[in-house]
């Protein structure tokens, strides 16, 4: 290339055109040893650094080190500033001072004279960049009988006619072979050629200088333009055609094709994650702007390294949540912002980045609120990035859970798809969000096996945590990135749901969203029956912004609740968009919700008619009225209402007809497994399920003892053959607790 650093300032654009007094010390060249420094000569904190030991009344002045002058500069005469200039590609004579954007191949006159001169077309170049009458290189492409089709470079291609042949050799594709152009036409992207007899010459690569393009800026009327581009890979896709590479530097992302063959993987040397140099025309495919590649190139070094770190600093200023403070007001979520505030990023980042989220939430009305509010902040982002038109499908997927816990089969199912995805489709490994779920310890084991694949992951969840490693820390705090839950600003809060957490959340993701959502938190706490301030601050957003009355709450949470028994692990989309009220379909939803929730009611009505007279009810000494029944004998199998459900059906029952704030406990059990529910008049025994649980596994430590829950609501697993045992001393723990 003739682009030269500038010999005269090497580079710097200024060269040094003599000296005056220096500014700092006047001429001194020493200053007092308690001299501030400030802010013009950072750098400079202790005498160590000018290497004096000893204390000193004058140290050596810290601009001119002790000269008294300092140097003045002026604009480089020969590169005018630029520290470049444009030089002869054979001889390196000078012929001006050089900027981006101008030429960057010459030869001068007297080479010109000199030498015959050949010139190679560099991958950057295109058509345009063809000069009638000028010598090229090629390597001829494919023979026909009418000529020869001849390669400049990969995207180059011109054509000999028979006629315009030397003859006397053979022609077979991939030969080199020197030609001179008779016509150029780019608009039809065709060239006239003849062979040359040229066998002494001069070669020139011809290379444009073209700047680094931000993604954001491409633009549709940028249609055939040739543009550089440089970012990280986060996903390959082998077409029936080009390969097709998805980048991204920060400010975007769009679709790099490279054409090998049908088929066939282009550039095989690189990979998802690398940071990569494009050079390419602007072309679109389905309506979205994509780079047809001239070149690709791996960087490496220094250069990758500069670029990354754009890429990071770019995606951190894109990802920085606005801070919209909340719906409502409360001293914990004002607390758990900083929280708040990273799980946002976090959730921001990904997209922006273009890596997939995989969403987890429980399968109840708290978790299937919490889900949707995420799902409608993120989906409208990952639509107006990506420039696949199916990328909410590919980059973001909602699954329910059915137990209360991330369990082993759930995070083995997503270990085996994200993986194949990742070797199947080139897909980045997602980010992990688990919501109304995942807090707790019983998590861990899952966490282990996907940290491992070095998956980030992000909590929202109001269920306690149980085991702590200090006041505001838990122990499942250590395997994940963000852990937003009420218990780390107060013990026992779990009235602040994961629906109430999700929405807020979102609405830090894309504020944009915040009207289609803010109904969803009084939809959660009504499916979790809270009482907590905030809950009663979302009804009232609630009837203003849907019109939804506590009645009309109490329907959506118990259909929810119906169909997700129904749906088991399928994500409900589209019915549970309408029966939240996402669509905007009034009718719809209406219809929905009138049509179910008697079915729903008269299946509850049924179920819990049937097991009311199987329910032994007895007032223990310590006046706490405690419910059992064996749902397993004297409850529907595999139907709704669930052994979950039922038992608090049964427990509703017992708080209507003796009171809210009587102590009631309702135990409903199964073969391997409890239901635990506790009224509000149990707060007075300081009861806590997860409390009691430890002591349980301790007392029996052969019956396999697991569970936890909220402290008034909760679930225990056991093995089948220590049934009687745990449930015997499940009521010994009842019978010891004492009225404060």
């Amino acid at each position: 290339m003739a682009v030269k650093d500038c010999p005269e300032c090497h580079g710097t654009g200024k060269v040094k055109a003599g000296e005056k007094e220096c500014p700092v010390c006047e001429g001194w060249g020493y200053v007092p040893a308690d001299f501030k420094i400030g802010d013009k000569l950072k750098g400079y904190r202790n005498l160590d650094y000018l290497g004096v030991e000893d204390e000193v009344d004058e140290i050596p002045c810290p601009e001119c080190h002790g000269k008294g002058t300092v140097p003045v500069y002026e604009t480089c005469p020969t590169c005018g500033g630029t520290g470049k200039v444009l030089v002869c590609d054979i001889c390196g004579k000078i012929k001006e001072p050089w900027e981006p954007g101008m030429e960057t191949t010459w030869v001068c006159p007297d080479c010109l004279r000199k030498y015959k001169v050949v010139y190679i077309l560099d991958k950057t170049c295109d058509y345009e960049d063809v000069e009638v009458g000028s010598l090229y290189k090629g390597t001829i492409d494919r023979v026909e009988r009418f000529g020869v089709f001849v390669k400049l470079n990969p995207h180059v291609v011109g054509l000999i006619k028979r006629k315009d042949l030397l003859g006397g050799r053979e022609y077979k594709p991939g030969d080199e072979i020197i030609v001179q152009v008779l016509d150029v036409r780019p608009d039809k992207r065709e060239i006239d050629l003849i062979e040359s007899p040229q066998r002494h010459y001069k070669t020139v690569v011809v290379k444009k200088e073209l700047p680094v393009t931000p993604i954001a800026e491409l633009s549709k009327d940028m249609a055939g333009k040739t543009v550089r581009v440089q970012g990280r890979v986060t996903q390959i896709q082998v077409t029936g055609g080009p390969t097709v590479f998805t980048i991204t530097d920060g400010t975007g992302i769009t679709w790099a094709a490279a054409f090998e063959a049908p088929g066939v993987r282009a550039y095989p040397n690189i990979n998802v994650g690398d940071i990569v140099e494009v050079v390419g025309k602007i072309a679109f495919h389905s309506g979205e702007i994509q780079i047809e590649v001239s070149d690709m190139a791996r960087l490496w070094g220094p250069d990758a390294a500069r670029v990354k770190q754009q890429i990071e600093a770019e995606l951190d200023k894109r990802a920085q949540p606005q801070d919209v403070g909340f719906l409502v007001q409360s001293e914990v979520l004002e607390k758990l912002k900083p929280k708040i505030m990273k799980a946002a990023f976090m959730i921001r980042r990904a997209i922006y980045e273009g890596r997939p989220i995989l969403l987890r939430h429980h399968a109840d009305a708290d978790g299937y609120t919490a889900g949707l509010a995420l799902e409608y902040a993120i989906v409208p982002l990952i639509e107006s990035i990506s420039p696949d038109p199916q990328a909410r499908w590919k980059l973001f997927k909602r699954r329910p859970s059915r137990a209360p816990f991330y369990e082993l089969e759930d995070v083995l199912k997503d270990i085996i798809f994200m993986v194949e995805d990742h070797e199947k489709f080139g897909d980045p490994l997602p980010l992990v969000v688990i919501v109304d779920n995942g807090g707790t310890s019983e998590d861990i084991p899952a966490y282990k096996r996907i940290k491992a694949y070095g998956v980030p992951i992000v909590v929202i969840d109001h269920h306690d945590p149980r085991e702590w490693v200090s006041e505001d820390k838990a122990k499942v705090d250590d395997y994940v990135d963000v852990h937003v839950n009420p218990h780390h600003i107060k013990r026992g809060y779990y009235e602040l749901t994961a629906g109430m957490l999700a929405t807020e959340v979102a609405r830090f993701i894309n504020p944009e969203v915040e009207d289609r959502i803010k109904h969803l938190p009084a939809i959660a706490g009504t499916g979790d029956r809270s009482k907590a301030p905030e809950f009663y601050q979302y009804l009232e957003i609630a009837k203003k912004a849907k019109g939804l009355t506590e009645e009309d709450l109490k329907k959506i949470a118990e259909v929810i609740d119906h169909e997700a028994f129904y749906w088991k692990f399928m994500d409900g989309h589209g019915i549970i968009d309408e029966i939240l009220l996402l669509t905007g379909n009034l009718q719809r939803h209406r219809q929905l919700i009138n049509a179910i929730y008697p079915e729903v009611k008269e299946k509850q009505e049924k179920a819990l008619k049937a097991s009311l007279p199987h329910v032994k009810s007895v007032v223990l000494p310590n006046g706490v009225r405690f419910n059992t029944i064996d749902v397993e004998l004297f409850a529907p199998k595999f139907s709704y209402p669930s052994p979950g459900k039922l038992s608090g059906l049964i427990h509703d029952h017992f708080k209507e007809k003796y009171g809210e704030d009587s102590p009631i406990l309702t135990l409903a059990y199964g073969p391997d497994f409890a239901v635990v529910r506790a009224s509000d008049g149990m707060a007075a025994y300081n009861f806590d399920l997860n409390a009691i649980i430890p002591r349980l596994q301790e007392k029996l430590p052969s019956a396999g003892i697991e569970g936890g829950g909220h402290s008034y609501a909760g679930s225990i697993k056991f093995f089948e053959g220590m049934r009687k045992e745990v449930l015997e001393e499940f009521a010994k723990e009842i019978v010891k607790l004492k009225k404060a």
